[in-house]
């Protein structure tokens, strides 16, 4: 029998959960604004962490001799420019994992970001999103207050800015890493990974986290999850970087590739007409597993 609750997207009291103890294991670094914390994962991977909202959406900076490259940018809240120049001061690139907006917040702060090439990611890009798309990600508990001293949540938007397309099997040189661009749709249709193969370092975006994973999401934009897609892609990553360090974009910074094979066998699971745990109030369904969630129409 499926427990009922009223929302299994956003836990109630959320942040009770905090502080995650594996920030307990990293050195943490001074932030150039309060919003984000910033902890070094890696000697040269940097993530910069929103935990005062409940997405806890972690954007990362890598650094190689000779270039940087910044993953995402945060929800738009803070100023993460800011936290980047301080972290970084020589040539940088931008990449988004993909479009959704609490990571293409901060996008317009920096002279041009790469998205994998989709048509909804693009009209992202060209003309941001406006309150009424995500104004209800602030409401109720969302978010540990106070906001930024600048920051207006009647006014939040996402707004445009440049860009460039990227594909699968496109690069990015960092000098010291390449990292190769690996299409995993599922969770998005314009979703990303990095794969870094000397180090065996994988970026997974949304495709992966240690939380509740969304295979219902739908826009009238276009980006929307398919359950099946999502199941093939995680079969695909599983396959190609067990054995890899995975880096995942909420939550928690690192983990290690083993849960990309758990990830997938969940899938299967639900696949095979496993009942789930818990059903909300509109119907949605998720499905608890060790260390991660998955939630479906």
């Amino acid at each position: 029998m499926s427990e009922k609750t009223k929302d299994v997207v956003q836990p109630e009291a959320w942040y009770k959960a905090l502080p995650r103890p594996i920030y307990a294991s990293l050195t943490q670094l001074p932030s150039a604004d309060p919003w984000f914390s910033v902890y070094q994962v890696k000697p040269d991977v940097f993530a910069i962490y929103e935990g005062r909202h409940f997405q806890e959406v972690i954007s990362f900076l890598i650094t190689g001799t000779k270039r940087a490259l910044l993953l995402d940018t945060g929800m738009g809240i803070g100023n993460i420019k800011a936290v980047v120049d301080s972290l970084w001061c020589g040539p940088l690139t931008v990449v988004n994992t993909h479009s959704h907006f609490d990571h293409i917040g901060g996008n317009h702060l920096f002279p041009l970001t790469h998205i994998l090439n989709h048509p909804s990611a693009v009209e992202r890009m060209k003309h941001g999103l406006p309150h009424e798309a995500v104004a209800d990600n602030l409401k109720g508990d969302s978010a540990v207050l106070p906001y930024p001293q600048d920051f207006d949540p009647d006014t939040y938007r996402i707004f445009p800015c440049s860009y460039e397309t990227v594909e699968e099997g496109d690069s990015f040189d960092l000098g010291d890493k390449l990292f190769h661009v690996i299409a995993t749709p599922g969770h998005s249709p314009d979703s990303l990974m990095l794969y870094e193969p000397t180090e065996k370092w994988l970026f997974t975006g949304d495709t992966f986290y240690p939380a509740t994973l969304y295979a219902h999401l739908s826009s009238p934009d276009g980006l929307i999850s398919s359950f099946e897609v999502y199941r093939r892609t995680l079969h695909r990553v599983a396959d190609l970087c067990s054995d890899c360090t995975v880096f995942p974009s909420h939550n928690e910074p690192i983990r290690p590739g083993a849960v990309l094979v758990q990830a997938a066998q969940a899938f299967d699971h639900i696949a095979s007409g496993a009942l789930p745990d818990e059903v909300d109030e509109t119907g949605l369904k998720k499905y608890n597993f060790h260390g991660f969630s998955v939630v479906t129409h």
